[in-house]
Formats: C-alpha cells, structure tokens, sequence
C-alpha cells in the first residue's frame, strides 16, 4: 500500500502543478485582456475589447491596416491561450480518472 501511495502523491503533484498553470492561462484570458472575454455557442472565445484604433499609429498611411493586423494577432493570442487552458484541463481530468480507476482496482483485488 505505501508503493501505491506515493504512485498517488505523485499523480495528485502532477494534477496540482496542471491546475495552476491553467489557473494562469485563464487569469490572462480575464484579467489581462482589455475586454470581456466571452464564449460562442461554438465554444471559441469572443473576445469583445476594444479593437485597436488606427489613430493609434498616428497618421501612416496604412495606419488602418496595422490596427487590423494588431487586432487579428491578439485574437490569434486569445485563441490559443483558450486552448492551451483547454488541453491542460483535459489533462487535469485524465489523471483525476487515472487516480480513480488505480484506487477502484486496487479496492477489487485487496
């Protein structure tokens, strides 16, 4: 029993560090981002800030396309911080499972 304990400590450290830098990702997604982030009926992040201005880049002539690009690469950053929070927590699930069916098995064949 005590192998099996320290098995399951370890999967319980895993499943903690996981935890956390999810936690992380979805702090940046709510609070770091200039704008309600929210979610479609297709699961994909909405992001609803405030888009970028292209008076922002003074008077360049192509001043409206650089506020364009900036915009397309933040939704680019939203999207795949959504997904890395989204993977983690899948694999924060799999070793909650994985911690389940040990300790089923274990209690069947003790």
């Amino acid at each position: 029993m005590a192998d099996l304990e320290i098995h399951l400590s370890a999967l319980d450290r895993c499943r903690t560090a996981i935890h956390k830098a999810a936690g992380q990702y979805e702090e940046t997604l709510n609070e770091r981002n200039p704008g309600k982030l929210t979610y479609g009926d297709d699961g994909e992040p909405r992001n609803n800030r405030t888009a970028v201005a292209a008076d922002t880049f003074g008077h360049l002539e192509d001043s409206g396309t650089l506020a364009t690009a900036a915009n397309d690469v933040w939704t680019a950053v939203i999207g795949e911080m959504d997904q890395a929070r989204r993977k983690l927590g899948g694999v924060e699930r799999g070793l909650s499972t994985v911690e389940e069916n040990i300790r089923k098995t274990h209690r069947a064949t003790s």
